[in-house]
């Protein structure tokens, strides 16, 4: 191998171990016997043995591997792990060699785990394989373990390689319950789409003096000649609207259910985000009482999606103060103040407006709503299909 090693060792497998067992009885027999041709048959026993730990650690060397992952995944969905191996001897070929994470912090329900069954000397092949996450947080991939049984299978020549890799997992995202989307006025067909702003070329905002820079083509000829001074029109462009999502999570340790509440109003913060950047709207994120950073910009695109996703999925629920009515202020901005801001609570008793500005319109969302288990509908889990649900389009959920 050529990374720094962790640790080597050899593992008998059950197969070894019936081995053991029989060649055991081989010994007792040759013992008590003094038949030559038990003694025969116990030094073919331990020199197959033997054959197995040279061989193992024969085809172990010069071998190079290298893991390929990315740096975010989706809880419950499985992510892509790729490992890439270079066999780096000249006469040897590598045998039976299998992959797989010797250690991890955070909750897989898949561990990666490939094979190989034969790579030539001076050869490269790629072994592909797949992780499941269960939770949002962090992973991290801190060992691989690569071994080698052949020939036999009675043995295991193992290395484990130090390889350190940290994996963001995002909260489950899934659809959106139309009649929910509903309630929004962005969403609603009755409600605003756009917003007129000047610096476009759609329709007339009005005139201003000529500023030197400006293009002659917008020059007003017909007020400049009234007025003796040139003037310039000025247009306007459309918009899209703009959408804050507030999180207020600050009573998760009093409300009943309060952990599963809230990592529910998480993955409704989410899954109401993506749908905003996927119809292209401009998407912020607030949390009530969190004193780790946030982001306080609101804008759309992919890489929007990227720091809101990350936002959530590192939220510590421990860092949350129950009572902090000044910790975090709403955004005093032109955008957040014609935001729609989209509340999601845990109770309708504890529900609050504070981080809501005056004047501007707002969508409560309380996770104890009778309502709520039909909000989101996740492709992963079994029942109807989702137009069948009365669901809409789904957000999108690759990383």
């Amino acid at each position: 191998m050529r990374k720094h090693r962790h640790m080597t060792y050899y593992e008998l497998t059950f197969t070894g171990f019936v081995f053991v067992g029989v060649t055991c009885f081989v010994l007792i027999a040759a013992l008590n016997s003094q038949n030559n041709i038990l003694f025969w048959a116990l030094g073919i026993v331990l020199g197959t043995l033997l054959i197995s730990a040279v061989l193992g650690d024969l085809l172990l060397r010069r071998l190079e591997v290298t893991r390929s992952v990315g740096e975010h995944a989706v809880a419950g969905e499985p992510m892509e792990v790729h490992y890439r191996l270079v066999n780096h001897k000249i006469l040897w070929p590598s045998c039976a060699i299998r992959i797989t994470e010797a250690r991890f912090l955070g909750a897989v329900s898949v561990i990666p785990e490939g094979y190989c069954l034969h790579l030539g000397p001076g050869q490269s092949t790629l072994v592909m394989t797949h992780l499941v996450p269960t939770h949002r947080g962090i992973i991290e991939l801190r060992e691989q373990r690569v071994c080698c049984s052949f020939p036999f299978g009675f043995l295991n020549r193992a290395v484990h390689v130090r390889a350190l890799r940290r994996i963001t997992v995002y909260p489950r995202i899934g659809m959106l319950n139309r009649e929910l989307l509903a309630r929004s006025r962005t969403f609603s067909s009755g409600g605003s789409t756009t917003s007129p702003r000047r610096g476009g070329s759609d329709e007339f905002f009005g005139l201003r003096e000529y500023q030197s820079g400006d293009s002659i083509r917008s020059i007003h000829w017909r007020r400049s000649a009234h007025t003796g001074q040139l003037m310039v029109k000025e247009m306007t462009t459309d918009t899209p609207p703009t959408i804050v999502v507030t999180l207020d999570l600050r009573h998760w340790a009093t409300v009943p259910n309060g952990p599963a509440l809230a990592e529910r109003a998480i993955e409704l913060a989410a899954a109401w985000m993506c749908r905003g950047l996927m119809d292209h709207f401009s998407v912020g994120l607030q949390i009530a009482g969190y004193s780790l950073p946030t982001p306080t910009v609101i804008t759309a695109g992919r890489s929007q999606r990227q720091i809101l996703l990350e936002s959530l999925a590192t939220i510590d629920l421990a860092a949350i103060k129950p009572t902090a009515p000044d910790a975090v202020s709403p955004q005093e901005d032109r955008t957040a103040r014609e935001a729609e801001y989209v509340v999601i609570t845990l109770t309708e008793k504890t529900a609050s407006l504070d981080m809501v500005p005056t004047g501007c319109n707002y969508t409560l969302l309380c996770m104890d709503d009778p309502d709520s288990q039909y909000w989101l509908y996740f492709p992963t889990q079994p029942g109807p299909s989702a137009a069948m649900a009365g669901f809409a389009t789904p957000a999108e959920s690759s990383t």
